[in-house]
């Protein structure tokens, strides 16, 4: 979904019509849960708090700023439903790498390819940490550039280009392994 889209889908919520959250629903209802259960590590509450997401994003549509980047936008909604759950349920906080240092990122799009093509999005991710996960996610599933990650996560950018190349180089290994990784 363009920005541009997304920006008529949310004036359709703004004005109650209930088809401009569909279409956002359907654009992006797995990819907000998979950011969510980044986070929170429960399929349950994960679903739980993908459905507080749509009935968050249709009660307050206005809010939304048209133009202002949508990806971030949801993307930041989730994480922060995510770890205000985390929070309110008592658990340990995701922790967010707050490492300064910048990165040369190695052309990868060979390797997510092959990565992608041979087994599931959702088991590749499985052998990352929670940071690698949530980046490769956003950069591959959400098709967010490293810049807009950065901004979403609130993250140095050269955490994130450290953590997208460490998870790349993690499932270029477990890929040449046949899909096994200790």
């Amino acid at each position: 979904m363009t920005d541009a889209e997304f920006d008529s889908a949310i004036a359709l919520v703004t004005a109650g019509d209930k088809s401009g959250l569909k279409s956002i629903y359907d654009a992006y209802a797995k990819r907000i849960y998979q950011v969510i259960y980044g986070i929170v590590k429960n399929p349950h509450d994960s679903e739980d708090l993908t459905a507080d997401l749509f009935i968050k994003l249709w009660d307050n549509a206005s809010l939304y700023r048209p133009g202002s980047g949508h990806k971030r936008y949801l993307t930041v909604m989730a994480k922060n439903l995510a770890l205000d759950f985390l929070r309110k349920a008592g658990r340990q906080s995701f922790e967010i790498d707050a490492g300064e240092n910048e990165y040369i990122i190695p052309d990868t799009g060979d390797i997510e390819k092959e990565v992608t093509g041979e087994m599931s999005f959702s088991q590749a991710l499985e052998h990352l940490n929670p940071n690698q996960r949530m980046v490769v996610d956003m950069h591959i599933g959400m098709e967010m550039t490293l810049k807009e990650i950065s901004l979403a996560l609130e993250m140095p950018m050269g955490t994130v280009s450290w953590n997208y190349r460490t998870a790349i180089e993690k499932l270029k290994k477990i890929y040449k392994e046949g899909g096994t990784y200790g």
